[in-house]
């Protein structure tokens, strides 16, 4: 068994234990020559080897550590390692197992001091480097040992907290208080370390997804806002469906500052329901986490099992079967059943003749659906006024199934066809008030000839 030994962050900070050990070894590796261990561990012996050379020869972090583990396993049983700070928090003993480990002084205790707070995350420089998520929580990286690392450090820790968030900066013993966007500035070492404190939430520029669960949070708690307190899940139902529509209506036109906007008030629907359910004990945020991910993972199993995928088509036919697994879905009359009955008429229509196609009901060709399109508008031009509304929905779902067919979706065309003839009132109206006229006073040619030049303006 290969036993760590936390050499502290200064000379003086070697304990009993860790002094013991050192002396009672058959072998002594030292991380790094350049550090306060080297000066410790030659007070004791002279015999000590060290790791520089590997440090030189390796391309990344991850073979520095393995060749470092290979060297001390190939030294035999009774071998000591001697590494800066802790003991526990060192990357290369992070990798090792069967180890024991005298614990010394940590290198952050003094950058950190009497102002720890709950939820602290600790990471190296490299370590928060290559992290897949930086929250905005109490945060000490350390180690960060030159400038390069310096700024990469401080971009990620931009990905969570403002610019101007206090850092308790310490190079050695002596701290001092800066800003992160000073961070980059400072003189590096291998014992530097820095302290991140969020700001207060209601201060912050930059938020997280868990901030605005803190906020939803605060907004429906006791001290809260009264509106937020009384609504439910079916209060606000709706909203759902209006953001989604305006969000739609942003992607559409590519307004990216919209889309950043209305994905957010998308978002906060999805936060407002969970936190509903969180104080009425229906369900939690996890449940919703869960069941979102483990459905992405079994419809995939193209990606996360054996199923093969050559191309979008393929993967779009496993996400059918799938799902007809998953809602237990034997036959036609069922999958048709399983549309929801919330999405908006054309949505439902084109959705509900889509999965009928599936089974069978599927006209043979465009021509075909055209001459259905003839024979329902006949028959609603010849339908009796109690008859008409059934006979233009007919009309409808005919008109839906042919753009279905013609690889059209409906729903995005009619918005398309909605704003255009948006797009040419308003130049109309436009045209008449330059004109001092109005649409009353005009005739049918004269209106057909100023509609003509507005569709011409604005297409």
């Amino acid at each position: 068994m290969i036993t760590v030994v936390g050499m502290g962050a200064g000379r003086g900070d070697l304990t009993l234990d860790g002094k013991e050990a050192i002396e009672h070894a058959d072998k002594v590796v030292v991380k790094s020559a350049l550090t306060c261990a080297a000066e410790a561990v030659a007070a004791l012996r002279n015999d000590a080897i060290y790791c520089d050379d590997l440090y030189e020869s390796m391309e990344n972090f991850d073979r520095l550590n393995d060749a470092i583990i290979e060297r001390l396993h190939s030294l035999g049983k009774n071998v000591v390692f001697c590494v800066v700070g802790d003991g526990s928090d060192d990357t290369t003993v992070q990798r090792m197992s069967d180890v024991k480990i005298i614990h010394g002084v940590s290198i952050h205790s003094a950058t950190v001091g009497n102002r720890a707070v709950g939820g602290l995350t600790v990471y190296t420089a490299q370590e928060i480097v290559s992290a897949d998520h930086i929250l905005t929580v109490p945060t000490v990286v350390k180690c960060i040992d030159d400038k390069l690392i310096a700024n990469e450090v401080q971009l990620r820790l931009s990905e969570a907290f403002d610019a101007d968030t206090d850092v308790f900066f310490c190079g050695g013993n002596r701290v001092k208080h800066i800003t992160l966007s000073e961070l980059a500035r400072q003189r590096y070492g291998y014992l530097t370390t820095a302290y991140i404190l969020p700001k207060p939430l209601a201060e912050r520029q930059v938020f997280d997804y868990y901030g605005c669960t803190d906020i939803m949070t605060i907004l429906c708690g006791e001290n809260g806002c009264p509106w937020d307190r009384e609504q439910t899940h079916k209060s606000i139902a709706k909203n759902v469906i209006e953001e989604a529509y305006e969000l739609a209506d942003a992607l559409e036109k590519e307004d990216i500052p919209h889309m950043v906007e209305e994905l957010g008030d998308l978002l906060m629907q999805v936060i407002f329901h969970i936190e509903i359910a969180h104080r009425s004990g229906e369900f939690e945020a996890e449940d919703v986490y869960t069941t979102l991910c483990r459905k992405l993972i079994d419809r995939h199993p193209h990606v996360f099992g054996e199923v093969k995928a050559e191309n979008s088509t393929e993967s779009l036919g496993v996400w059918e079967q799938q799902k007809l697994k998953e809602h237990k879905i034997n036959g036609t009359a069922q999958n048709v059943l399983d549309v929801p009955r919330g999405m908006s008429a054309l949505m439902r229509c084109q959705k509900v003749s889509s999965r009928a196609a599936k089974g069978g009901y599927e006209f043979e060709s465009l021509s075909q659906v055209a001459d259905k399109v003839r024979e329902e508008l006949k028959e609603f031009l010849d339908a009796q006024e109690s008859e008409r509304e059934m006979e233009g929905g007919d009309l409808i779902f005919a008109c839906a199934s042919l753009l279905r067919l013609a690889g059209v979706d409906a729903e995005t065309a009619l918005l398309l066809s909605t704003e255009k003839f948006v797009r040419r009132v308003v130049e109309c109206e436009r045209l008449l008030a330059d004109r001092g006229r109005s649409l009353l006073d005009m005739t049918a040619k004269e209106f057909d000839k100023l509609w003509k030049e507005a569709k011409g303006n604005v297409g």
